[in-house]
């Protein structure tokens, strides 16, 4: 028993020496050209040398939609067409996901976020923009929006991790040091996206493989994706500007949060509808973090009235 016992452990060891010196990410990033050559179709904007990719339905006021961890433009794919009346939707991918470029001599900083979202709006012209976002876009668009106050005519903030000191079970995962790297794989990435969703019907695999597909199709998406999940580092921004401004934004915003969200809790929710003065907080139930992919015709309609309303 004790022989048997010492030869299990001695290959959880080997396991874990492989992974520590072996599975972690590597490659080099597709360059711009490469990733206009391999997807002639979609739209790239460059903004400070890095390529980002965008999706850009409709006609008249413009509304800037922006991902977060793990998820593309894709994510707004069933919410957009029910808004493009009146509005021109831009879907914009962050650099390091979806289509975008993900360079690995880039600070993957929310403040290199916040310069490319300005950039953005800035070169395509966009005057008093809607800013939509979900998880760590959201944060993005929501700091933009306090540094430029005037400027945004509504703001959107969903499943958002907008107060210091948090941190997803995964996100703690891909920062641990040495094997961090090894959860970059795959199976990792398919469970957090996966565990992100209360009705697993609601992530079937062709949603997960659509959002897995920039990874598998660029050699160093990995590599940028613990380059975005080490370097982001929220909580100093937040602390600095955020959380002290929240009370002296007044755009309207509307706050939309999953109640089952198992990754950012609903009640980070409730104390961002507390702190905002000029807030509409919807709760969409029965959901998790991905409320768009579990009930995308609640969120559409919910996102309707509020852009609507004058």
């Amino acid at each position: 028993m004790q022989q048997k016992r010492r030869i299990v452990v001695g290959r959880l060891g080997l396991i874990l020496l492989f992974c520590v010196t072996g599975c972690g990410p590597s490659g080099t990033s597709l360059t711009s050209d490469e990733l206009q050559k391999k997807y002639p179709d979609k739209k790239y904007v460059r903004i400070d040398g890095v390529s980002l990719h965008y999706e850009q339905d409709g006609l008249g006021r413009p509304l800037v939609f922006l991902p977060g961890f793990l998820t593309s433009s894709y994510l707004w794919r069933n919410i957009t067409p029910g808004l493009t009346y009146g509005n021109t939707i831009y879907s914009l991918d962050l650099m390091g996901s979806g289509l975008s470029e993900k360079p690995q001599n880039q600070l993957y900083s929310l403040e290199t976020y916040v310069n490319q979202l300005s950039k953005f709006i800035d070169n395509f012209h966009l005057e008093n923009p809607i800013l939509g976002g979900h998880d760590i876009g959201a944060v993005v668009v929501a700091l933009y929006t306090i540094r430029n106050p005037g400027k945004v005519r509504k703001l959107i903030l969903m499943n958002v991790p907008l107060y210091p000191g948090y941190s997803a079970p995964g996100l703690s995962l891909l920062k641990t040091p040495l094997i961090g790297g090894v959860f970059t794989g795959d199976w990792f990435l398919k469970r957090t996206l996966q565990g992100g969703v209360l009705k697993p019907e609601a992530m079937p695999a062709a949603t997960v493989n659509a959002y897995l597909k920039p990874y598998q199709d660029d050699p160093g998406a990995r590599v940028a994706l613990l380059k975005q999940v080490t370097e982001l580092n929220l909580d100093p921004l937040l602390e600095k500007e955020v959380d002290p401004n929240l009370a002296k934004l007044s755009v309207p915003t509307l706050i939309v949060w999953g109640d089952g969200d198992p990754y950012v809790p609903l009640d980070f929710g409730r104390k961002l509808d507390a702190a905002i003065p000029n807030a509409d907080f919807v709760v969409v139930l029965q959901t998790g973090h991905y409320e768009i992919e579990e009930r995308p015709e609640e969120v559409r309609s919910v996102i309707k009235e509020f852009i609507d309303k004058q």
